[in-house]
């Protein structure tokens, strides 16, 4: 019995230290308090905090209730200094929260009551920028974005549904938004005058922040120009050969996939390419001669430009022209193809509108139309406009155009690089293009090497379209 006693005299000596340490706590240096600070930032705050790695305290913690009046905990340790205290739409000012510190046994020490600001989110700051604008049979949309982005954007057209024939939203895209802004532009599946966009965010959460209704926007249509409505020209050198014909004709011979090429070859003549070659050192190179190798479109008059298209050959499974023992390749061929065709295709491209002499005005008082920036490397050849160009390897290795039928042949989708023009309703007379580098090529044993030491470009084909009237 005595012992009995004992044993809960000693529980509850135990339980009473136990609701004294809680009720105490533990005391927090001051220098420690004082090393929070608070700094807005999209959709938060971030808070900064002190805690050397020798102290008895283990961690901070802060409670604070969201934009939606949810409750949110945030910890940090000694192993970081600061803590982003997120969930906000709107910028908010002096939101309160509470802060704590705890030690390795979980204990708390006195809240402290604080408060923080927060500036506008990624959703919210999205629409301070937001441009929906008419495109080619579509339109764009642009946006600028804070540094510290999370969310989405979901953009809607109105159209008619396939199903019921009637006029309903139609889902476009569902695109994160990105660090520093976007340009997205569509084109429509329905052919229509005019359309109604509708553009809606939500946050990182799901939860829908903000929506815009953009109306009665003009689709823009173009009228394709023949090779009688405009010159052009490049200011560089140009291979000119008719033995193996190379010439500026070809680019205008209505050949949009090479197949001029493939009849040659299968009638025994290789050689012969039917196509344009600009080089060598036709590659633009601003620092080198900001007025050497510019590719000029004369309009003769100005004009909204639409687009300027290059198309490529689909893929022959060529086996171009190199170094080797067993064959002896004529050897301008061996200069110009150096045993690849898609390494002298443009993989980085600007396009200028100007009403200045097209020779010698300075491209950065040009309007810039297009741009094209992929990665001269394999990944980036093989997400680009060129991937169905004519190689032995690539994810489209197994389309080849040589065996086919000519009626399979013009069926298929050709190889085009569409070089879609911001619109803003200005006119030129003079479009203006550069070449700044062109993809990769395939060295020995199948590695990805520079396999256009030389600097040739080519295209097979050239359009150029504008505003139809």
């Amino acid at each position: 019995m005595i012992r009995k006693l004992l044993l809960l005299a000693a529980v509850g000596l135990g339980l009473f230290a136990c609701k004294d340490d809680e009720e105490i706590g533990f005391d927090v240096p001051v220098e420690f308090r004082k090393e929070l600070s608070f700094r807005p930032i999209p959709g938060g705050s971030v808070m900064n905090y002190y805690l050397p790695r020798n102290s008895d305290i283990f961690g901070v913690r802060v409670r604070y209730n969201d934009a939606r009046g949810v409750e949110v905990v945030k910890e940090g340790t000694y192993l970081t200094d600061s803590l982003q205290l997120l969930g906000f739409n709107e910028a908010r000012q002096g939101v309160p929260a509470t802060v704590c510190f705890f030690n390795n046994q979980m204990a708390e020490s006195e809240p402290m009551e604080i408060s923080f600001d927060t500036y506008d989110s990624a959703p919210v700051a999205f629409f301070d920028s937001l441009t929906v604008t008419p495109f080619w049979g579509g339109f764009s949309v642009s946006y600028r974005s804070p540094e510290t982005v999370q969310g989405m954007a979901h953009i809607f057209y109105i159209g008619t549904n396939p199903l019921t024939h009637q006029p309903d939203s139609i889902l476009m895209a569902s695109t994160p938004i990105v660090e520093g802004g976007d340009t997205l532009n569509f084109v429509l599946q329905q052919k229509q005058e005019s359309t109604t966009v509708v553009v809606r965010t939500e946050d990182y959460r799901g939860y829908r922040v903000k929506q815009e209704i953009f109306a009665d926007l003009p689709c823009l249509y173009m009228d394709t120009l023949t090779p009688a409505d405009f010159d052009f020209r490049f200011m560089g050198q140009v291979v000119e050969n008719g033995e193996y014909q190379f010439g500026t004709e070809y680019l205008f011979d209505g050949d949009t996939k090479g197949a001029t090429y493939r009849k040659n070859r299968m009638a025994g003549y290789p050689y012969r390419y039917a196509t344009y070659v600009a080089g060598p050192n036709a590659l633009y190179d601003e620092s080198v001669d900001p007025n050497e190798n510019r590719f000029i479109v004369d309009l003769r008059e100005p004009k909204v430009p639409a687009s300027v298209n290059l198309y490529a050959f689909l893929n022959y499974n060529t086996s171009w022209p190199f170094i080797a023992d067993y064959v002896d390749f004529p050897s301008l061929l061996l200069d110009i193809w150096n045993g690849d065709y898609i390494s002298h295709l443009p993989c980085k491209v600007r396009l200028y509108g100007t009403n200045e002499n097209p020779e010698t005005v300075n491209l950065s008082s040009c309007a810039l139309l297009y741009k094209l920036d992929d990665e001269p490397t394999y990944e980036g050849w093989k997400a680009s406009w060129a991937v169905r160009s004519d190689h032995f390897y690539g994810p489209y290795h197994d389309e080849v155009w040589y065996d086919v039928t000519d009626e399979e042949l013009a069926a298929a989708e050709p190889c085009v690089l569409k070089m879609l023009c911001n619109y803003s309703g200005e006119s030129y007379q003079y479009l203006i293009f550069v070449v700044e580098d062109t993809y990769p090529g395939r060295g020995d044993g199948g590695y990805y090497v520079e396999g256009n030491q030389r600097g040739y470009i080519t295209f097979n084909e050239l359009e150029v379209f504008v505003k139809a009237e």
